[in-house]
């Protein structure tokens, strides 16, 4: 691996550059996505898709939508649920988080290393409920 002096790293405009050309991206991403879906309103991949881009972006309020049509369209998928509980948490919502939550894991969601270290539950992460659903899942994997 090539090590990196200093004088090489990004400066703080290449940075700024890049994230700039990053979110330009993601909202070239989402006009096409919301196109598609103009076509195809029911396909959950679209929506799905939509779903996590709007959240990347700080549209709390789309990504919660897009979420609450997901399990809609897939009551069953534990993914969906689990998305659903990071929107929530992120909308100040930590009742129904945890409940959403709750319902990922009875489906069999169960990835606790993921969900300990996502950000969308900061809102939540000191709430002991938090805290119980995370030891149960590592307890579930012990």
């Amino acid at each position: 691996m090539k090590e990196t002096r200093p004088e090489e790293a990004p400066g703080p405009e290449e940075a700024a550059a890049r994230a700039a050309e990053e979110e330009r991206a993601r909202r070239i991403e989402v006009e096409f996505l919301e196109g598609v879906r103009a076509r195809l309103p029911s396909h959950p991949a679209v929506v799905e898709s939509l779903g996590c881009l709007y959240t990347e972006m700080g549209r709390y309020q789309d990504g919660l939508r897009a979420d609450r049509e997901m399990v809609k369209m897939t009551p069953d998928s534990p993914n969906a649920w689990y998305n659903l509980a990071c929107s929530l948490s992120l909308t100040g919502q930590a009742d129904d988080a945890f409940a959403a939550l709750e319902k990922a894991i009875g489906l069999g969601y169960d990835d606790a290393e993921w969900m300990q270290d996502d950000d969308d539950f900061e809102p939540i992460k000191k709430d002991p409920r938090f805290v119980r659903l995370l030891a149960q899942l590592l307890a579930r994997k012990a």
